[in-house]
């Protein structure tokens, strides 16, 4: 890796000033689009290196090049300003591609997670009207169910052959499509404003399908600035990112620091324990993400010879125990920092650099407002819990609203405030604790499960009467998934029977690891599940546990 190259240019706040007001920021709305800010650092440093995955390191010239490609050749096929374009990849460099040819074309990308089966890309085309796809041939089998539900057939161009005997006749392959375009900034590429729409950001269901939530590059942009700044990141770091790009964590916290510090970045496929220290030694990594179930991993598998050498500074995440964040930075010496925040509320709280206060998710940035509110969206004094609400000063700094769902966008903005359905309460020095959730959504290792897709799946196995999907603790820190499950009367079911039957209508992470079954289910006078009240017995005799497939209290 050749890093002598010339300076790159350092966006937003100076490097080690902490946050900030937003007036200090030298970029006008329309310029904050990453794929402008690849090409203003490509102009800048051409050679420095930018990103590191399966073996090859791409410098910022190399990516802004690649991002043209993609772009001229999905403007040939007739991809225009405000389009969708699904994208069904694992990490690969061709995503970051696509994320940046599509904004140089005011297209909008559509990330899919890679575990979605049928069902939830079908809901997923549907809502979103995709008007193209870029899909892994790996990938192919569950994309081609969904889109027998879908009309008309999106154009489709297939990344790498894959193991799937699916092929349509009407798919493109990629690197055909894109060899032999020109490398130059395709017309019009301007025009982008941090003002547009740049991403529809899927985010779990609580009383129906999961939603799209509309993000700007602005958006965006403001959130990786606000991370680089709490980091302190500057030009001589390396992130390491193990997240999946279709998250908006990879682009937003990861992928835009590091462009706008002109940093590095070292993508993997995903974490792996036992590859983190050696990646880290290797390419002298400085700063990574957490969550509190890698942050509890990383405690419980680490050796004295696994942390030596390491160059750690900084981690920024959410979800850690107190007990866990205390003792990652003792023994690993890297300074956590950490907040509260949503894909469509951005990170509107930062813990302040130093603090002490263990569970604190951090006092208000600038250019937010954040209130503990009653039902009527009235504050409430320090000390009272109540919702998190959520707005900003700043132009674009929360989402658009939800993509198809005007109903539950005027929902979630009532009273001119977002309601996050996370409820908290602020202490007398204005610091906020995250204390649960009124949304009926599970987070587990990562990803956020949606209680009524889950439900649903269940409840069309033939032996079923009614199913609750509930979140229970998890020895690794946060949720682990439970269904409590009423089977029709004289029915006899195996939970193994249960599970088997949704594996093809659920992803691999909402395949809940914890079933019970019992006569009936707690209601209340007007017939609605009264969870809390399975949430105060998460375990009983009656738990049976799909990694031990045994059952215990």
């Amino acid at each position: 890796m050749n890093d002598q190259s010339a300076q790159p240019l350092h966006f937003g706040f100076p490097p080690g000033a902490g946050l900030a007001a937003p007036s200090a920021d030298p970029l006008p709305l329309a310029e904050r689009v990453a794929a402008k800010i690849l090409a203003r650092q490509a102009k800048a440093a051409p050679d420095r290196p930018f990103l590191y995955f399966g073996g090859q390191w791409v410098s910022y010239s190399d990516a802004d090049r690649r991002a043209n490609r993609c772009a001229n050749a999905l403007a040939a096929a007739g991809v225009k300003r405000g389009d969708r374009v699904a994208i069904v990849l694992h990490n690969c460099l061709e995503y970051f591609d696509l994320w940046f040819g599509l904004s140089r074309l005011g297209a909008i990308q559509v990330p899919i997670n890679v575990d979605y089966r049928a069902p939830q890309i079908a809901h997923t085309f549907r809502r979103s009207t995709i008007d193209a796809v870029v899909v892994e041939g790996g990938l192919l089998a569950q994309l081609e169910v969904a889109l027998k539900e879908v009309c008309p057939r999106p154009l489709m161009l297939v990344l790498g052959g894959g193991e799937s005997e699916v092929w349509p006749s009407d798919a493109l392959h990629y690197a055909d499509f894109i060899a032999g375009v020109s490398d130059s900034p395709p017309p019009d590429c301007e025009a982008v404003s941090g003002a547009d729409v740049g991403a529809v950001m899927n985010t779990s269901g609580t009383t129906g399908p999961s939603k799209g939530v509309l993000v700007t590059h602005a958006q965006q942009y403001i959130l990786g600035r606000m991370l680089a700044a709490d980091m302190r990141l500057g030009p001589e770091d390396v992130y390491y990112n193990f997240f999946p790009l279709f998250h908006n964590t990879a682009q937003a916290m990861l992928t835009i620091p590091v462009l706008l510090t002109g940093a590095r970045m070292v993508l993997t496929d995903r974490f792996s324990a036992s590859r983190f220290w050696l990646d880290v030694r290797e390419h002298r990594c400085t700063a990574f993400y957490y969550i509190g179930e890698i942050m509890r991993i990383l405690l419980r598998s680490s050796t004295q010879a696994d942390e030596r050498g390491s160059t750690l500074r900084v981690a920024w995440g959410i979800g850690a125990a107190a007990d866990d964040f205390i003792e990652f930075q003792r023994r690993f010496d890297v300074e956590l920092r950490s907040g509260y925040g949503s894909t469509e509320a951005n990170v509107p709280c930062y813990l302040p650099h130093g603090s002490t206060k263990a569970g604190s998710a951090g006092r208000v940035a600038p250019g937010f407002e954040v209130r503990i509110a009653d039902e009527h969206s009235q504050p409430l004094p320090a000390g009272t819990e109540g919702e998190i609400l959520v707005r900003a000063s700043e132009s674009c700094a929360l989402m658009v609203g939800y993509d198809g769902d005007a109903a539950a966008t005027v929902e979630s903005w009532k009273h001119l405030w977002f309601h996050t359905g996370d409820t908290g309460r602020f202490d007398t020095d204005g610091e906020l604790y995250f204390t649960g959730r009124i949304k009926d959504a599970i987070r587990v290792r990562g990803e956020n499960v949606s209680a009524f897709e889950v439900e649903l799946a269940f409840g069309e196995a033939p032996a079923v009467l009614e199913v609750a999907a509930i979140a229970v603790p998890c020895e690794l820190g946060g949720d682990d998934l439970k269904i409590v499950v009423v089977t029709r009367e004289g029915v006899q079911l195996a939970p193994e029977e249960l599970v088997e039957f949704v594996r093809e209508r659920l992803p691999r992470y909402a395949i809940p690891r914890y079933v019970e079954f019992v006569d009936a289910l707690p209601k209340t006078p007007t017939n609605k599940v009264m969870k809390h009240e399975l949430r105060a017995k998460p375990f009983t005799s009656g738990t049976w546990d799909r990694l031990t497939a045994t059952r215990g209290s």
